[in-house]
């Protein structure tokens, strides 16, 4: 699915009039990666890495002046919609501040928490997921074994991620790999269906919140030689990671750092390192466009 497809599959969630000026949008060739709602304030929009206000007629404003305000009602709207009217059934995803819908979109929920959970949303970011082909070309060509994808928020990891999964997938020097794919937030995957994402024709998705059990189930049953999740946050993950490595299996995960100092300060990727259970480090920039830093072991002054 092209990428203005995937717009147009979630356009669906937004209140109607909100919904016609982002089709307007689309109509007029501006394209966009997030979708902010505020109760009472400006719709938001970033749009090609830049913040702006979606006006009425489609354009994209620097000025919230004019823009269209969303009514809490509105914002409410959304909200049940992204849950698929059953605000229960996604209760573990609220309390850590997102909700994923089909299709692997995700919303960021902002709102009162000061209870334990959320008891009313006050903000909501759509991110719009998307293919790169080609955007893991410098990756796929590192590729020895286990590959650490590093970068800050907004970097592209969960897009390269994919795209990296499903050139292995496809094959490297003749040969596919045996890909399993933990998909805690079916953002890697899309879900199933016709939102889905193009993974490979030897890849194998479970869905499951708990990446470090997903990882031991697929282990035992799979057979999988490449184990890939994503945003590697615990001291459980890594040891299924060591469980997994000890077995024969190469581990693609990514983390949330801005540089290298910060990684092996982290002691979730600290440990990974200490493993040995990475071979690479794939530092992305915080720009779009630019190379991606290719490290190899030890990860010293840039080598």
């Amino acid at each position: 699915m092209k990428t203005n497809e995937r717009i147009y599959a979630v356009l669906p969630v937004f209140p109607e009039r909100i919904q016609s000026a982002l089709y307007r949008s689309i109509f007029s060739g501006l394209g966009f990666e997030e979708v902010r709602l505020r109760a009472d304030g400006p719709v938001a929009v970033t749009s090609r890495g830049k913040s702006r206000f979606l006006i009425a007629s489609g354009d994209f404003s620097k000025r919230p002046d004019g823009a269209i305000i969303c009514t809490p009602r509105e914002l409410e709207s959304t909200f049940i919609k992204i849950c698929d009217n059953s605000v229960f059934s996604h209760t573990s995803e609220i309390e850590n501040g997102f909700v994923s819908f089909a299709g692997g979109f995700r919303a960021g929920i902002c709102g009162d928490y000061s209870g334990g959970t959320l008891s009313a949303p006050s903000s909501i970011n759509i991110r719009v997921c998307r293919e790169v082909t080609g955007c893991a070309d410098p990756l796929y060509a590192a590729f020895s074994g286990g590959m650490l994808i590093c970068g800050p928020p907004g970097s592209g990891k969960t897009t390269v991620l994919r795209e990296l999964i499903r050139k292995l997938s496809y094959g490297k020097d003749g040969d596919s790999y045996r890909v399993a794919v933990i998909d805690s937030r079916r953002e890697i995957s899309g879900g199933q269906g016709e939102n889905a994402f193009d993974l490979g024709p030897n890849t194998d998705v479970i869905f499951i919140s708990d990446r470090a059990r997903g990882a031991q189930m697929v282990l035992r049953s799979m057979y999988p030689e490449i184990i890939a999740f994503d945003e590697i946050g615990t001291l459980a993950e890594v040891n299924a990671v060591l469980e997994a490595f000890n077995s024969g299996v190469h581990i693609i995960t990514t983390a949330h750092v801005g540089g290298i100092d910060e990684l092996k300060a982290r002691p979730a990727t600290k440990a990974l390192l200490k493993s040995g259970t990475v071979k690479t480090v794939a530092l992305l920039p915080g720009k779009p466009g630019e190379p991606p830093r290719i490290l190899g072991a030890p990860y010293e002054n840039g080598g």
